[in-house]
């Protein structure tokens, strides 16, 4: 079987005041186009299909151009998970009836993992969850975390699973490889917990032949190459500029697997321009652009100025002028090394009230300076 693993749409995502629907539309109609020509079985959305609880109409409507592009135009099922993005109810409503037109949409918890089989082929849907709900729902006191939560799902779902056959879970959360720094996130992303009780350990999944994530926007697998997140089709945010966009198309039989990645060229690219102003004033992009001036001063309009040229510039700063302030605040701090208590004081009096000490406070001011190095009150 082939499976396009894609996850975290967040159609009608806003990004620094500017809408993402126009490139959202290009792109998944790109995608479409891919999924016609590359023997696809399954398409998966691990989440997040919405980037708000209720999505404007403009996004509804073109979520269901796509998966209904999918479903009667290219002729595949579509199984898709609610995110820490979607309203669970909301996503779910109307699913017993598509699911009859091959579109299985899991949106709330049940105390039973929803199963799809496919041409032999489990699918485990498993929308996201807080883990008090999770803890509420399966009456077990003893969850505390998501982990805790993650972990109890799991283990309900093995006891009925058969090993024999294929078995893959659509998930949403934050997994990694003992830590977090096994993973890359991003601004976009938006915390599914407090601290560190957000960490699912990846560990829970290795009885499952796939898992397909969602929830992190960086396409990059997790301890394992069965474990993987297919990241966001756009880069929604300053910090997601390095990275490659892209989906995974997972071929699988039982205890072999291929992943080939499947790169769309989006209709605009996000990225940093770092320079002098005037330097970048004599070039123009259609990009989404975040600019970082070097000039140590401020520009006067320099935003309405660089749009002029960039009119889909998102962010500007002044890392020139940042940069000169750290140096002056080093410099500060070495010149306040070489000075005394009494020569700290005298500027700091000078500072406050616009005048230098006499010599009489001067001489009151030493000996407070010398009772104290001596301990004395």
């Amino acid at each position: 079987m082939r499976i396009l693993h894609t996850a975290d749409w967040h159609i009608g995502k806003i990004v620094n005041e500017f809408s993402m629907l126009e490139d959202q539309e290009y792109y998944l109609n790109q995608l479409v186009e891919k999924v016609k020509t590359s023997n696809i079985d399954v398409l998966i959305m691990a989440g997040d299909l919405y980037d708000r609880a209720i999505p404007p109409k403009e996004a509804v409507t073109l979520a269901n151009k796509i998966i209904t592009r999918l479903i009667k135009e290219v002729g595949i099922p579509v199984l898709a998970i609610a995110g820490n993005h979607d309203s669970n109810e909301r996503l779910e409503y109307g699913a017993e009836l598509l699911e009859t037109s091959s579109l299985f949409i899991e949106g709330t918890l049940k105390k039973t993992t929803r199963k799809v089989t496919i041409d032999g082929v489990n699918f485990y849907l498993l929308p996201f969850a807080d883990h008090v709900t999770i803890r509420q729902l399966l009456e077990r006191e003893d969850i505390k975390d998501l982990e805790d939560a993650t972990k109890t799902q799991v283990e309900l779902i093995q006891a009925d699973m058969n090993q024999d056959e294929i078995n893959i879970l659509i998930a949403h959360g934050y997994i990694v490889n003992q830590t977090k720094d096994s993973v890359e996130d991003s601004e976009s992303e938006r915390p599914l917990s407090i601290g560190t009780a957000e960490f699912v350990d990846a560990s829970i999944f290795e009885d499952f032949d796939y898992v397909a994530l969602g929830h992190l926007h960086k396409a990059q697998k997790v301890k394992w190459d069965k474990v993987r997140y297919s990241g966001s089709p756009l880069k929604y945010s300053k910090s997601e500029v390095p990275h490659k966009k892209k989906s995974w198309i997972v071929e699988i039989e039982k205890n072999q697997l291929e992943i080939e990645p499947v790169e769309i060229e989006p209709l605009r690219d996000m990225k940093v321009l770092k320079g002098f102003f005037e330097t970048l004033m004599e070039s123009e992009s259609t990009d989404y652009v975040f600019f970082e001036l070097e000039d140590k001063d401020y520009v006067m309009d320099a935003m309405n100025q660089l749009r002029r040229r960039y009119p889909f510039a998102m962010g500007l700063e002044y890392v020139g002028r940042e940069n000169a302030e750290t140096e002056k605040t080093q410099q500060t701090q070495e010149t306040l090394q070489k000075k005394s208590m009494v020569e700290i004081f005298e500027d700091f009096y000078a500072t406050y009230n616009q005048e230098a000490l006499d010599s009489k406070q001067k001489s009151a001011i030493e000996q407070i300076m010398h009772d104290v190095q001596k301990g004395e009150r």
